[in-house]
């Protein structure tokens, strides 16, 4: 299963796009920048990826990719 964000933002760089997963980056002046290196180790814990495309001055795309289930895991059975 695929779930895809998009967006018409600003985008980014080669230089920001090539960072967005380590640890502590962040472009804002404040804050710790942990966000998507742990969305990252998450998806990678479940068996999954996620993918990122941006253009500046045309936005950004995330898409997530998650394993996947079979029926009888995912209803319970």
């Amino acid at each position: 299963m695929v779930f895809e964000v998009r967006d018409t933002g600003c985008g980014m760089d080669d230089a920001t796009q090539n960072r967005i997963f380590d640890p502590f980056f962040t472009t804002k002046f404040t804050g710790r920048g942990l966000g998507l290196a742990a969305v990252l180790g998450i998806m990678r814990g479940h068996g999954g990826a996620i993918h990122v495309e941006s253009t500046q001055g045309v936005g950004s795309i995330f898409q997530i990719f998650w394993p996947a289930v079979p029926a009888k895991t995912a209803h319970g059975v």
